[in-house]
């Protein structure tokens, strides 16, 4: 309800109701037919829905979350560095944005978003490179290629993307089964190290570096805490204690850089897109945007 003894700006609304609506349908159909004004974590299969409406328009907004396709570093054969760096060779990431996103969001080139303090766009991700990535695993002894299993959630998109990474690692000998969990259940198999390649992502509530850095990437965040890729520097780890204690801006910059380019020369993971945050808005509500933490801001909304 509208506070009329706050002391800033009078809010435009006199009340907001928010709607907890599971379904993905379910909430667009209720902005398509004016039951509501707006519907936010919008799924990117129903990017073209919304764009196609007569009654809603789509919110699309800068985000600090990215997704990535992860590798368990502690198993075979993915604790050889050279198996990992022929993964990333053989990721065609922008074949990806493209027919599984629908060019929703950019191609990642690390785990920090642009919109984040610690960004750099100096970061150089391992290109896509089919002769690279069969020369690698030959050396590493598997010419031939292995078969792998890649965990996942039931998230729509997801599934999509393990079937297409099924055709581009096909194309260097890796025979990759598509293990589907429930959300629960996913998580706990990657808490556990259970998970061979899996796909993820990471949001982010501060804006800062080290929120994925450290959760990410460092030692003792292995497992629950984060580091479900069981990734161990001690280099790294030297790298994001330091920036967690660094107070000059541009040195936190150079630190958090160094760790980056690090963690992908080392195919840590395979960072693939800098994420959106989407919304259906109804047509005529304005002043409504979505912040790069995913808070959903209305302080200037007026609705037609």
């Amino acid at each position: 309800m509208k506070n009329d003894s706050y002391w800033g700006d009078k809010p435009k609304l006199d009340k907001v109701v928010f709607k907890t609506v599971p379904e993905d349908t379910t909430r667009l159909a209720m902005v398509e037919t004016g039951e509501a004004h707006i519907a936010e974590q919008l799924p990117v299969t129903e990017v073209d829905r919304v764009k196609k409406s007569s009654s809603m328009t789509l919110g699309r907004y800068p985000a600090f979350a990215s997704d990535h396709i992860g590798i368990n570093n502690s198993k075979k054969p993915f604790d050889d560095v050279r198996v990992r760096q022929a993964i990333a060779h053989a990721i065609d990431k922008k074949t990806i944005l493209q027919g599984v996103y629908n060019d929703v969001g950019t191609v990642a080139h690390s785990s920090i978003t642009p919109s984040m303090v610690g960004y750099s766009p100096n970061v150089k991700d391992l290109p896509y490179d089919l002769e690279k990535s069969k020369k690698l695993l030959a050396e590493a002894g598997y010419a031939n290629g292995f078969k792998a299993t890649i965990y996942l959630n039931d998230n729509k998109a997801r599934v999509s993307l393990a079937e297409v990474l099924q055709q581009q690692l096909k194309q260097i000998n890796i025979d990759l089964e598509v293990k589907v969990l429930e959300f629960g259940a996913y998580i706990e198999a990657a808490n556990k190290g259970e998970t061979e390649l899996f796909l993820s992502g990471w949001g982010n509530a501060t804006g800062d570096a080290d929120y994925n850095q450290y959760n990410l990437f460092h030692t003792k965040s292995q497992g629950a805490a984060g580091n479900h890729a069981f990734y161990s520097n001690p280099e790294v780890d030297k790298l994001i204690d330091e920036g967690r204690k660094e107070k000059d801006e541009e040195k936190r910059k150079q630190i958090y850089e160094k760790a980056q380019q690090i963690e992908m020369d080392e195919a840590a993971m395979v960072p693939y897109r800098f994420s959106e945050n989407l919304a259906a808005v109804q047509k005529g509500v304005e002043g409504v945007w979505i912040s790069p933490a995913g808070h959903i801001e209305i302080d200037d909304v007026t609705l037609p």
